[in-house]
């Protein structure tokens, strides 16, 4: 019910009921003679009741309803009801008004009025309604806001330049401000667009502590008329040189859908990758995967984009931008074969040419004799596979062929899923007879690291022909993606062999390649991957890939096997950790803000360095380099936090140093910008709901922009400030004598038509 039509029935406005306290008036005596009416009354209208006569029991039912409603309308009439209701005294008091000045005020909703000219109609200027209506009763301190609050002496000054809205901030901003002045609410004019790091919840329970009432006034429209929106964007942080990253995106789009959009991959205006995709439809949002190949070392800045349409609301959030450290050194991989096999000679000759990937193959020869090659020294693994988890956790990668899990110690089997867990490295696990559950790996401590649960050890002779095909999420994948990236360059590959009976996926792991067993006896798992606690894990459960470098049929500059096994080994040891890992909170701010840098210290054990002393070295974009310290998160292990200001827009470099004892320890340089980020413009849907929330925790009222001329009249009504109590009679308001004459009307007109009256 509209408030003007609620005061015109109810005498009062709706927010007077709601914090008013219901009280009678009417003297002693009066009370009495209307206790002894209301007993006649019931006594009369039991007997009314009994009486027999023409009419039916229903009819004397129903004149019997209608008479009761009267007399007891009248009767609490007589007892004077009233309301007791605080109200601000009238210049007494302070109301302070903070007004959205950030740039998600600039947004055009309806395709012509902007937000902020929205907000100036209603609050800017000396003519402005509500600000006039409010100064009659209240002394005014205006207040504009984006990431903090500050004092301005005129609305119209508003230039909706900031780059984040910080309700949280804002408020508590101006609540000290005022805490000092009879402070009778606060109005907090906004679209509700809320982006700052921090939960608004801290402010309200202020607020309410502070019994501070705020009336929100919601600006801009919840859902956008036109949009396609770059909601995320993600890839690896780090990558090594040659290889492919997959730059995952989440596009949402508002309003009707399209046939066919496109997303692009860019550095420096040259596009890397792209990808055409369906729009998912009005509201909803969808996943894309797009591999891009990294040719070139250091910093590389991808922008990432979907070109905008000409009709879209908002177009500067089509576009996200993010670092990724391109590697250009040699990471080592160890690989443990337990029997001879032409895969281990196979494998290390597909990679043999890549000079950012060294296989150090370690192959059992017989019991205790170990045929060791590509080892950087003489003594390297003389006694076979690593014993203490220093020397293995030199490596980046392990990748384990065809041997038993009694080939290891115990000790040695936690350690390879600590490798995995705690140092972060990668696992690749081949299909072979001493393999999987074969192998006797159930019940090991390595059994959890494997991406596929492991049945018990069945018929020795069990055996599948599997033809090989990318799964949906293999055809985006990295190590997938052979030949020209499409399905016929698996077609085209020869079938290969499996000798381990699999389980079920586990949960979390993803399937890449599928294989179909030629005598149609079903499918199997031929390539799974997953994350298991800082690392990741890898089951390439057939046991001959070998088999597609010696196809008859492939032509002579067929690479498809050997770029295989790069892109498998690649990505085995992309974003494993060093020892100092620095990271950055967000690798895109805006000028002026600072970027807070995180660094991750471990010991040659991979534990957290707790103790280490570590500092960051910053070369901004002028090129000047400055160093900070980093300080111990207190109650982690191993982790460090510093701020680092931006003092001028640009691109800068970090990099950690890290002192543990004797020993000095440099990370790889991690990279931020500063600039222009377009944060108002993402999620700038107006949110209501978060305005609603934070009127009704306080104790205050939301106002759409339409009914926003309401709030003056229901602000007087508050217990905050100076106040006085007013008492306000309810027996005279008109829809008392409107049902007491409806009643009495609908008592006549039931008569009438049983031939009563």
């Amino acid at each position: 019910m509209p408030a003007s039509v609620f005061e015109l029935l109810f005498k009062y406005r709706p927010v007077v009921f709601e914090r008013g306290h219901l009280v009678f008036s009417a003297p002693r005596i009066v009370s009495l003679v209307v206790l002894v009416l209301a007993a006649a009354g019931v006594v009369i209208l039991w007997r009314y009741r009994t009486v027999g006569g023409r009419a039916s029991l229903r009819t004397r039912t129903g004149l019997l309803t209608l008479r009761a409603a009267v007399l007891a309308l009248v009767l609490v009439a007589l007892l004077r009801p009233a309301l007791l209701v605080s109200t601000a005294v009238p210049e007494r008091n302070v109301v302070g008004i903070l007004l959205d000045d950030s740039q998600s005020m600039q947004i055009a909703d309806d395709g012509a009025i902007p937000r902020g000219e929205q907000l100036r109609r209603l609050f800017g200027g000396a003519a402005a309604p509500i600000p006039v209506a409010l100064a009659e009763r209240f002394q005014l301190r205006f207040y504009r806001f984006s990431r903090v609050a500050e004092r301005t002496t005129s609305p119209d000054a508003l230039e909706h330049s900031g780059g984040r809205s910080d309700l949280a901030t804002a408020l508590d901003d101006v609540r000290r401000d005022l805490a000092a002045l009879p402070l009778a609410g606060l109005v907090l004019v906004s679209d509700g667009a809320d982006n700052a790091d921090s939960s608004v919840t801290r402010a309200l329970l202020a607020l309410a502590a502070a019994e501070i009432p705020v009336y929100t006034v919601g600006i801009g429209a919840d859902r956008l008329r036109r949009d396609q929106e770059l909601v995320r964007v993600e890839a690896p942080r780090v990558a090594l040189l040659g290889s492919s990253v997959v730059v995952e995106a989440l596009v949402r789009q508002s309003g009707p859908a399209r046939d066919s959009l496109e997303l692009v991959v860019e550095e420096s205006g040259q596009r890397l990758a792209a990808q055409r995709f369906a729009p998912p439809g009005d509201g909803q949002a969808t996943t894309l995967r797009i591999p891009v190949a990294l040719s070139a070392s250091g910093g590389r800045e991808l922008v990432v984009r979907v070109p905008a349409l000409a009709d879209e609301t908002i177009t500067r959030n089509n576009e996200r931008r993010i670092f990724v450290s391109v590697l250009d050194r040699t990471e080592d991989i160890l690989y443990f074969e337990g029997e001879p096999r032409f895969e281990f000679a196979f494998l290390r000759r597909a990679v043999s040419g890549d000079t950012n990937l060294r296989v150090v193959g370690l192959q059992r020869t017989a019991e205790g004799k170990y045929l060791r090659l590509g080892v950087r020294d003489s003594l390297d693994l003389i006694g076979g596979f690593p014993r203490g988890r220093a020397e293995l956790f030199r490596y980046r990668a392990l990748v384990l062929g065809s041997v038993e899990a009694a080939a290891f110690t115990a000790e040695q089997l936690r350690s390879i899923s600590d490798f995995v867990g705690r140092r972060g490295g990668g696992l690749l696990l081949l299909g072979g007879r001493r393999a999987f559950a074969e192998g006797g790996y159930r019940d090991t401590p390595l059994e959890d690291v494997f991406p596929v649960a492991l049945d018990a050890p069945g018929d020795s002779s069990w055996f599948r022909v599997l033809a090989l095909a990318p799964t949906p999420a293999g055809r985006a994948h990295p190590v997938t993606r052979i030949g020209n990236g499409t399905d016929a360059a698996w077609d085209s590959m020869p079938p290969l062999t499996a000798v381990n009976r699999l389980g079920r996926l586990k949960p979390g792991a993803t399937a890449l390649v599928m294989g179909r067993d030629t005598a149609n006896r079903g499918e199997q798992v031929a390539f799974a991957v997953q994350r298991f606690g800082r690392g990741k894990s890898a089951a390439l459960t057939v046991q001959d890939v070998w088999r597609w470098k010696m196809n008859p049929e492939a032509a002579p500059d067929d690479r498809r096997f050997d770029t295989f096994w790069r892109q498998v080994l690649r990505w085995l040891v992309n974003d494993t950790p060093d020892q100092v890992a620095l990271t950055v909170q967000s690798d895109q701010v805006a000028p002026g803000e600072p970027i807070t840098l995180l660094a991750e210290v471990r010991d040659e054990a991979f534990l957290g360095a707790s103790a280490a002393q570590v500092t960051a070295e910053v070369t901004g974009p002028s090129g000047q380099v400055s160093e900070v310290a980093m300080d111990w998160v207190v109650g982690t292990e191993g982790q460090y936090r510093t701020a680092v200001p931006t003092l001028e827009p640009g691109r800068y470099q970090f990099v950690a140093r890290a002192t543990i004892g004797e020993d000095v320890l440099v990370g790889e340089p991690t990279f931020a910008r500063a600039g222009d980020v377009g944060r108002e413009f993402f999620g700038a849907e107006a949110r209501p709901d978060l305005l609603r929330r934070i009127s009704q925790e306080t104790g205050g009222k939301f106002y759409p922009a339409g009914a926003a001329s309401e709030l003056p009249k229901d602000i007087v009504y508050t217990e905050r400030g100076i106040t006085r109590t007013d008492r306000l009679d309810l027996w005279d308001m008109p829809i008392v004598f409107l049902l007491v004459a409806g009643l009495l009307t609908a008592e006549w007109g039931l008569r009438r038509s049983r031939g009563l009256a």
